[in-house]
């Protein structure tokens, strides 16, 4: 046991960091979790504390070891998986937060999203990175800072400024302030990045106002000295390999032939198309990077971004309609279809709509309509929305569908995905295929396994197969179109309404 050699895999999310120990034969032997909280100054701000999510790091580390009865010195290598698109500025001088985090959730930057669209350079941005203009990318929020923050202004001015995702401060803070990095997944939900060169662009750069001098350096996978050592507290590993939240996943769960589906639910649902090495673009969704096997083995998805989906059962239980979990399999037993429509727009819709101005409704109620009805009609907002995104991918009925997260874990949620999307879905066994995606990347990246060996290992999945009629199904999906129409505000919007 002593000899034997482990990948460690950090799990920095929107709600909380989890470090996971798997063995060789991806075997989950320890885990540890952190919650941090969520600071919300006013509508549309939604902040994290760099400091907190920083100490959350070292202590998951620490404590899943110790949970998985190892010691540090059988670490091999470390993966880092993190939540997507919220940045953090911080002085390098001594390594301290210069700004909370600014979260993806994050809307404040919505009327000068409004200014870009109406500039009509909408196409030469999706051009250059796949994206198009939202507050949900970093470039906003950091221009943001640069306008609105005196600080930030004066230590850029002094070059002693540095920002980047989450990524790149937990990098740095683990490698004791030496690396300043990020990687193409990252680097690729900027909008900075030109997606077919896989470097900052200039003219984006110029665009948004935003110095090459701040931002971290893209670092290529396949280099086995990797983002950097993590020496500290007893450890002496190497941080094999750093992914986005979201392609970690789909590296975890194996997506990896061209066409593969994953659906992430988490805070949000994600839902991610591995395209192999061509980059496609579809009305409605993004274009990013998937994974890497190094510079000239680059591989693409098609990504569409749901924000809210696991959250809604969180605002449910804050307002008191939900008092149990337990509730939710109740209502999806006995108020299946019937007639309620929620659209949960809390911070506006992303994919495929993409109004951050559009609000939540709930539509279809009665003097009869009860709490369990609500909750049915916010189940069903999940799947419906990911239906959305599904419609507009190329899958055939080859195509798996794999599913992860934490509502995936309800088999009666799940089946209603299946039913309304009309597709199977698998479920593997070991559910947090971001930890288990970043702990590939990095053992394979320093040689703890072949790509072989990742392709064949044994995870046993759970399968679903729809069930409900396809009738029901299309009335159901034309009424929440119904619904969306009446959530949006931006006329663009409207020609991605389709069935």
């Amino acid at each position: 046991m002593q000899n034997e050699k482990y990948v460690a895999a950090i799990d920095q999310g929107t709600t909380g960091t989890r470090c996971a120990i798997f063995d060789h034969n991806a075997r989950l032997i320890g885990w540890a979790y952190k919650k941090h909280k969520q600071i919300i100054k006013k509508e549309g701000y939604i902040e994290q504390d760099p400091i907190e999510i920083i100490q959350n790091v070292r202590y998951v580390i620490n404590a899943a070891v110790k949970n998985a009865k190892i010691n540090k010195k059988q670490v091999f290598s470390i993966g880092i998986s993190n939540q997507r698109e919220t940045i953090v500025a911080w002085n390098k001088r001594n390594s301290l937060p210069i700004y909370n985090a600014i979260s993806w959730q994050d809307t404040r930057t919505k009327d000068y999203i409004k200014k870009i669209n109406k500039k009509g350079i909408t196409k030469k941005i999706k051009d250059k990175t796949g994206l198009r203009p939202s507050t949900y990318f970093s470039a906003s929020k950091i221009q943001w800072l640069l306008k609105n923050s005196d600080r930030f202004k004066t230590l850029v001015s002094s070059g002693d400024a540095l920002v980047g995702n989450m990524d790149s401060w937990i990098v740095w803070n683990l490698t004791n302030g030496k690396m300043h990095y990020t990687d193409y997944t990252n680097a690729s939900t900027t909008m900075l990045m030109n997606l077919r060169k896989l470097d900052w662009d200039s003219d984006l750069m110029n665009f948004f106002g935003i110095p090459r001098d701040i931002l971290p350096d893209i670092v290529d996978y396949g280099k086995n000295n990797g983002f950097g050592n993590f020496s500290r507290s007893g450890f002496n590993t190497v941080i094999g390999s750093v992914m986005g939240d979201q392609q970690a996943a789909l590296f975890g769960e194996r997506c990896l032939s061209q066409g593969d589906i994953k659906i992430t639910y988490g805070t949000g649902s994600f839902i991610l198309q591995n395209t192999g090495k061509k980059i496609i673009n579809k009305d409605g969704l993004i274009s990013t990077c998937a994974y890497s096997l190094g510079k000239n083995d680059v591989f693409y998805a098609l990504e569409g971004s749901i924000p809210f989906s696991g959250a809604i059962f969180d605002w449910l239980k804050n307002i008191g309609i939900i008092k149990s979990f337990d509730e939710i399999d109740k209502a999806i037993q006995e108020r299946k279809n019937n007639g309620i429509y929620f659209v949960p727009a809390f911070n506006g819709l992303l994919a495929p709509y993409w109004d951050e101005n559009a609000k939540g409704l709930i539509m279809g109620l009665t003097n009869k309509t009860d709490k369990l009805d609500i909750i049915s009609a916010a189940t069903n907002s999940i799947c419906l929305q990911v239906k959305d995104i599904i419609n507009r991918m190329n899958i055939d009925e080859n195509i798996n569908i794999k599913v992860d997260g934490g509502v995936s874990i309800n088999n009666k949620i799940m089946q209603l995905q299946s039913d309304f999307i009309g597709r199977n879905i698998y479920r593997q066994k070991i559910n947090e295929a971001s930890s288990l995606g970043a702990a590939f990347s990095a053992g394979l990246n320093t040689n703890f396994w072949e790509f072989n060996e990742i392709k064949n290992i044994n995870i046993k999945y759970t399968s679903f197969r729809p069930l409900q009629k396809r009738e029901t199904i299309n009335k159901v999906y034309s009424e929440w179109l119904s619904a969306i129409k009446r959530s949006v505000v931006s006329i663009e919007s409207f020609k991605y309404i389709k069935k």
